[in-house]
């Protein structure tokens, strides 16, 4: 009798599903597409073609279970009104997700939706004058008529004849044996990135919950400080932050074009020691600013947040902390940069702007910042923090007329015209960032001082004839995160510190990822705390270069190098 039970169930749930399948073929072929097109290109740019098909397999099977469900409590108009709620929310986010694939190649994750909470709406105006061309409005004009006429046509179709109905049950049982085979290994998968909804809802709701949590930063941050060593002397130690740097565009770094001037006359003249082996620990602003200016980094158990941060270690060892920015003054979405300015002695911004407003202010009006701030300074010891906007996109829009040098003719990379015009702004851009850094140490050579330029990260710029210009946590590859290091010293304090002049050249060619700057810094200016670790800078005797160096899950040394 049981059995008897069973078998009938069984047998209405087919029919069910059959019933489903022939009275709504065009719209469930229409929504599968809309949530399974983004997912295939992912895994298939991975050449993961079993995982492909087999996703494939699953979700058709259980977008049919789900219609079969509906069409189990829901009748006339409201099937109707659900079948077209569903697909406008699919294509809505089918359009989103493909746009992010075609432009990064990579799925909308946090730190995409982080990057578009972050951007303000200039900003906001130049990525999609960088990004969106006619071609693209084209093919997004082209889409959208496709769309339209796949939906009027294809939404109420239906299947009668026989061997249609022998497709359903192909179909649903290689989907039920696609969804047993892979779900007990991809379990998390399918319950957060089975749909581009919800890898969107997921997404978003991670980078607010990051954004609610740094406005609660300042309460947060411990600020107390306890020095177990305190032997500083270094009366000016300038900490240049640059911005979006490929190191792999910087002639100082073996590129074709001569972009980096000034940086090679010094090197020329011994001047300055570039690092020719680092890697930021992440490929957004926000993400390594949380790890650059604190003891955090990839072997950290606790929030970035929860670690002493290098501004307090300096206040706290008698230092003078300026924090001039020519980025925002403030951000509804909680700019990292703004809490170590806050904390700082003094903090000035080119413009007082929030996250809504940016006027493109070019780098060079941080001089008088400087000035100001040289003209206050400590008569003992002077820590400075100069953060630019370097290399960010719009490249163009970062560099006067008259740095524009390099032309779209002189990119020898083997892409379009257009690609080759970008590259070359960038190139600009960099032959800028090279006068602006060259600037900052004219004003400290009569001192004695210590520059350190670092960028928070990388920038790709269709490198190697790629597709991809931007940088992204997602998928990155290794000119988002290969950037330089350089020190400079003047005379004066090579003079008085050969000691620690040597063990600068000594570092050039360790291997290093800067979430370990704040040891490094601090070893230099004879600065300690318990969670200062010799092995963690590069210019001590112990550091340990046999580290991994991780980006996200991957190897960068394995992984992300040859990329």
């Amino acid at each position: 009798m049981e059995q008897n039970g069973i078998k009938n169930a069984s047998l209405r749930l087919w029919e069910a599903i059959e019933q489903t399948f022939t009275e709504h073929t065009g719209f469930l072929f229409l929504l599968f597409f809309f949530n399974y097109f983004t997912m295939a290109w992912s895994l298939l740019l991975k050449q993961e073609i079993l995982l492909t098909l087999g996703y494939g397999l699953a979700l058709f099977f259980c977008f049919v279970l789900l219609m079969a469900v509906l069409r189990r409590f829901l009748s006339g108009v409201w099937i109707s009104r659900v079948k077209t709620a569903l697909l406008i929310v699919s294509v809505l986010m089918f359009g989103m997700e493909s746009f992010v694939m075609y432009t990064y190649e990579a799925l909308i994750g946090a730190g995409i939706v982080n990057s578009v909470l972050e951007t303000n709406r200039k900003e906001a105006v130049e990525f999609l004058q960088m990004y969106v061309t006619r071609r693209e409005l084209g093919a997004v004009l082209l889409g959208g008529v496709v769309i339209f006429f796949a939906w009027r046509r294809l939404r109420d179709v239906s299947l009668s004849d026989a061997w249609k109905r022998s497709l359903c049950k192909g179909l649903m049982a290689a989907g039920l044996i696609s969804l047993v085979a892979v779900l007990p290994y991809y379990a998390e998968f399918f319950a957060c990135e089975l749909l581009p909804a919800a890898r969107i809802v997921g997404a978003t709701s991670l980078a607010v919950e990051n954004a609610i949590a740094y406005h609660r930063l300042a309460d947060a941050i411990d600020t107390h400080i306890d020095l177990t060593e305190n032997n500083s002397e270094i009366k000016n130690i300038v900490f240049i932050l640059g911005e979006s740097t490929n190191r792999n565009h910087m002639h100082l770094y073996g590129y074709y074009l001569s972009n980096t001037p000034h940086l090679d006359e010094m090197q020329a003249k011994g001047e300055i020691v570039a690092m020719s082996d680092v890697i930021s620990p992440h490929s957004t602003t926000v993400e390594v600013l949380s790890e650059l200016f604190t003891f955090c980094d990839y072997e950290s158990d606790k929030s970035w947040y929860e670690y002493h941060n290098l501004i307090d270690v300096m206040n706290a060892a008698g230092y003078r902390t300026h924090w001039l920015s020519n980025q925002e003054s403030s951000g509804m979405w909680g700019n990292v940069a703004q809490l170590y300015a806050n904390h700082s002695t003094m903090h000035k911004f080119t413009r007082l702007r929030d996250s809504l407003e940016d006027s493109g202010i070019l780098d060079e009006e941080l001089f008088p910042l400087l000035d100001e701030a040289l003209a206050d300074a400590s008569p003992d010891r002077n820590f400075y923090v100069l953060h630019l906007m370097g290399g960010h996109g719009l490249y163009y829009n970062r560099y006067p007329y008259a740095f524009h040098k390099f032309k779209a003719e002189d990119v020898k990379l083997q892409i379009g015209e257009r690609y080759r015009e970008i590259v070359a702004q960038y190139d600009n851009a960099l032959y800028y960032n090279d006068y602006i850094v060259s600037e900052i140490i004219n004003r400290f050579r009569d001192k004695e001082a210590l520059v350190i330029y670092v960028p928070d990260h990388g920038e790709a710029v269709y490198d190697e004839g790629g597709s991809i210009a931007g940088h992204l946590e997602e998928n990155p590859d290794r000119h988002m995160i290969e950037i330089p290091v350089i020190f400079w010293a003047s005379q004066k304090f090579r003079d008085k510190y050969p000691e620690k002049w040597e063990a600068i050249e000594d570092a050039a060619d360790r291997p290093y990822r800067t979430d370990d700057m704040i040891h490094t810094l601090m070893d230099l200016a004879d600065i300690k705390t318990e969670e200062w670790n010799p092995h963690k800078s590069v210019v001590n005797e112990e550091f340990d270069a046999s580290r991994p160096r991780f980006f996200g899950e991957e190897n960068y040394d394995t992984q992300i190098r040859g990329k």
